[in-house]
């Protein structure tokens, strides 16, 4: 049986994943908080990014954590690389 991805599911997981890396709790991060202002540098951002991409199948470049800098926003973004990925399958 194959695993839905959706929207929530996305944020759920880049939420966990955040707070693992930033070592707080994931109530601690607000949907349109700023990676900067959570405190995610440089380093832990290409960590983010590895997990990122590992779990999700995705081949994205440090630059969409600057590009889409709250989880919101990357959420929307991963939604849309994936749906477009589905459509073109």
């Amino acid at each position: 049986m194959a695993v839905e991805v959706t929207t929530e599911s996305i944020r759920h997981d880049l939420r966990e994943e955040l707070a693992r890396i930033l070592y707080c709790d994931v109530d601690e991060i607000s949907d349109d908080d700023s990676f900067v202002e959570l405190g995610l540098d440089s380093v832990l951002g290409l960590e983010f990014l590895v997990v990122l991409n590992s779990r999700l199948s995705l081949t994205e470049n440090i630059d969409v954590v600057y590009d889409h800098p709250t989880l919101a926003r990357l959420t929307d973004h991963v939604w849309g690389v994936l749906s477009a990925r589905a459509i073109d399958a």
